[in-house]
């Protein structure tokens, strides 16, 4: 962990998958190695791994890697959920068609004082759609301006 503080951590293979105050620190071997918490969109559990998706930087598609872990890992999987949710300043989902949209997602960046905005569309809605951009950035313009920031 180069010297982080180590909140929580699991066996991963031969390395280990550790909760640090600002990042997920990935087993060996797994690019990337560190991931901030408000880049993390969920994490699951498993009894023989975790699996992790996030979005590589602001603006990406979400990825998922698998992680395989062995032994106790329940209070990792608790400290990951909290270091995650605690990320989150505000989450707004808004509608397209139906029930269907995207949730617009303010979150803090560790070591900033800027909040990091993300767009995460639900499955099946199209994001380069120019009439789905365009109702999503006045959402978020509205949302923004609401919140004075």
């Amino acid at each position: 962990a180069d010297g982080r503080r180590v909140l929580a951590w699991a066996t991963s293979g031969s390395s280990h998958l550790a909760a640090l105050e600002d990042w997920l620190l990935l087993p060996d071997h797994f690019e990337p190695s560190l991931l901030a918490w408000d880049l993390i969109l969920r994490a699951s559990w498993e009894q023989d791994r975790a699996e992790v998706v996030y979005q590589p930087s602001a603006g990406d598609s979400p990825k998922s890697i698998t992680i395989p872990v062995s032994g106790e890992f329940e209070v990792l999987a608790a400290v990951v959920r909290e270091q995650v949710m605690g990320s989150i300043v505000i989450q707004h989902h808004v509608e397209l068609v139906g029930e269907t949209g995207a949730r617009l997602i303010a979150r803090r960046v560790p070591g900033e004082t800027d909040l990091r905005w993300s767009v995460v569309f639900d499955a099946g809605v199209d994001s380069k759609d120019p009439i789905v951009r365009e109702h999503i950035d006045s959402a978020l313009n509205s949302l923004r301006s609401s919140l004075g920031v």
